[in-house]
């Protein structure tokens, strides 16, 4: 089997598993510090689903080609970032859809619900591996949301469309 990591490519030991194989990609990998992003043997893409036992275990002689692309973590990371900046713009348009509602008087609060969760998912990914926290944990999104959610369980509906209009989405919108 021909075995290409980008642009390095060398043959597969005639005795290799896919197993072999996989882990010297990898171990090559790491070496440049990169992390593996796609597989593909032959013409079949691989994901991590795919490996399983009984695909390791199979030899390596048994398939032409197996293709590893890689990337660096900061590459990964900024990617991450920004498709992290085009979930913000997505959060703040539903939140305006909501503040709207809120203003009217007719909160609805299945659509709510599902805002606030994937609110955390973002939450989740900024503020959980910002690497610079805030000295003042009031410019946190975060803090707002606690407002918020504290709000939302005393009942106050102006408290919870002031805290999202002017604390929530100005930050979701930065």
């Amino acid at each position: 089997m021909r075995v290409q990591l980008d642009q390095e490519e060398w043959m597969a030991d005639g005795q290799a598993t896919l197993e072999d194989v996989f882990a010297d990609i990898s171990d090559r990998a790491h070496a440049r510090s990169r992390l593996v992003t796609k597989l593909q043997l032959d013409h079949r893409e691989i994901t991590d689903r795919d490996l399983d036992v009984s695909l390791m275990k199979q030899p390596a002689s048994r398939y032409k080609h197996l293709i590893a692309l890689t990337r660096s973590m900061a590459d990964i990371e900024h990617a991450a970032w920004i498709a992290a900046g085009r979930y913000a713009k997505l959060l703040h348009a539903e939140g305006l859809s909501l503040l709207e509602a809120w203003r009217a008087g007719t909160p609805r609060d299945p659509a709510m619900n599902e805002w606030l969760g994937r609110l955390a998912d973002y939450l989740e990914f900024t503020e959980g591996r910002d690497r610079q926290c805030p000295a003042d944990r009031r410019t946190s999104l975060s803090f707002w949301v606690q407002e918020l959610l504290a709000a939302r369980d005393g009942g106050d509906l102006v408290l919870m469309t002031d805290l999202l209009e002017y604390e929530i989405l100005p930050r979701l919108a930065a």
